[in-house]
């Protein structure tokens, strides 16, 4: 009895030293994950990718955490809560980060963990707008012994300065560091502040010396945006014909050659999307730039059989301008005896290809007894300003009691047909939406189709 005791002793022992031993393993599991993520997010960080630093410290963030909930006081907490804070910092979860930070420096005694804490926490400082506070935290950690730590703190205590006002300052605290990330940061500002012609200047002297950053796509798309197109257009130029990094040099030249398009400019955004091809190795960014050659090659041609002509010549394309014309050839062989399929293909020519001559046909060749045809042609009219008041014109002498035409000069219609000219087209647009999907999921290997909307 006495043996048989003891062994029951012993077993059991031995199962609180297996379940410890796991619980250690799975910790240490745990802390290990949170610190490779968190080591993937400085270095984005360092590169100025600020999406690629919170999709890293999000992934710290949930291994952190759960260390912390599954086992919250071990030898790991101190590193699980620096980890755990810097992650949620970084990620855009100040409130609960400046929490677990407060907790982890309680309880660190390595000055350099100590030091990433502090920079994390005056990193939120800075974004909550506590800029005394933030450079009190940031201005000594200029001087740590964690070359990563002292890079930051001395970007992040420019960034606090300019936000006080203080130019002069930041440009100093850069300087002793990395004189490119003086400039692009305070090139970031004088943009920000609308001083354009500033932030041009450092922009080309940053570009010139080859030292192209993740930071110009943002920058141009904004510039674009608050009306600077020509700024914009002159850097993306610029930086597309620079000796800079090739993957930024595309990735510049495909952002606004974009916009080009967009803005009816297809010979500029021609020659920026031409070298893309062969300067990067990206498939979204090739992508995208063979998608954009497609949309301007498909822009003037007069018919959709054309246009499906040209589309099906550059097969290996695949983007919003192939799927389109996709999209277009589905509806258009959907079409019934009222031209409903025929009406949304012409929409979708004009409105996703800008091919208002292929648009312009389809409107016009609807069915004459069709309750869409005067729509299709005042759709028609509406892209031809020059010759609108003849087809309006047309439209009088044909259909004179479409409701359509009455909306048009202002008048209230209770004309049944506009109800029932939109239920066929919500019909064909059911019908063909069904075969697109099918046709998208078969030509991507069964995957699901990109979202359209009508």
């Amino acid at each position: 009895m006495r043996t048989r005791a003891r062994r029951s002793v012993v077993a059991r022992r031995l199962t609180l030293l297996l379940i410890a031993a796991l619980v250690a393993a799975c910790t240490y599991n745990g802390v290990w994950n949170a610190r490779h993520a968190d080591q993937a997010g400085s270095r984005a960080l360092l590169d100025g990718d600020d999406s690629a630093a919170v999709r890293s410290f999000a992934l710290a963030a949930a291994a952190a955490e759960t260390v912390l909930a599954r086992n919250p006081a071990s030898k790991w907490t101190p590193e699980a809560l620096t980890l755990a804070g810097r992650a949620l910092a970084f990620s855009g979860d100040c409130g609960r980060a400046l929490t677990r930070l407060d907790a982890a420096r309680a309880s660190l005694r390595d000055p350099l963990a100590r030091d990433r804490a502090s920079l994390a926490a005056g990193w939120c400082l800075l974004r909550q707008a506590r800029y005394s506070e933030s450079l009190a935290q940031l201005e000594p950690l200029q001087q740590s012994r964690d070359h990563d730590v002292a890079t930051l703190a001395a970007r992040w205590t420019a960034r606090a300065f300019l936000a006080e006002g203080n130019a002069d300052a930041a440009a100093r605290v850069l300087l002793q560091t990395d004189t490119g990330a003086a400039e692009w940061t305070l090139a970031r500002d004088a943009a920000d502040r609308g001083e354009i012609a500033r932030a041009e200047s450092l922009l080309v002297r940053r570009i010139e010396d080859r030292d192209l950053r993740p930071a110009l796509i943002p920058l141009l798309g904004d510039l674009w945006l608050r009306g600077d197109t020509a700024t914009a257009y002159r850097l993306a130029t610029r930086a597309a014909r620079s000796r800079g990094q090739a993957e930024l040099r595309a990735a510049a030249a495909v952002a606004i050659a974009e916009r080009l398009i967009d803005a009816g400019r297809g010979l500029d955004a021609r020659a920026l999307l031409a070298p893309v091809p062969k300067l990067s190795s990206d498939s979204l960014v090739v992508g995208r730039a063979k998608d954009a050659m497609l949309a301007l090659d498909l822009r003037d041609l007069p018919t959709l059989d054309e246009i499906e002509r040209v589309a099906r010549r550059e097969g290996s394309v695949s983007g919003r301008s192939a799927y389109a014309v996709l999209l277009a050839r589905v509806l258009a062989a959907e079409d019934t005896a009222t031209g409903a399929g025929r009406f949304l293909a012409a929409e979708v020519l004009r409105d996703s290809l800008v091919a208002r001559r292929a648009a312009r046909q389809l409107f016009v060749s609807l069915p004459t007894g069709s309750p869409l045809a005067p729509k299709g042609w005042l759709a028609a009219a509406a892209m031809t300003p020059d010759s609108a008041a003849l087809w309006v014109a047309t439209v009088r002498s044909r259909w004179p009691d479409s409701p359509y035409l009455a909306a048009l000069d202002g008048k209230p219609s209770t004309d049944t047909l506009a109800v029932a000219a939109d239920t066929l087209l919500r019909a064909a647009w059911e019908r063909a939406i069904v075969i697109y999907t099918d046709s998208v999921a078969a030509r991507r290997g069964r995957t699901a189709a990109p979202a359209v909307s009508q």
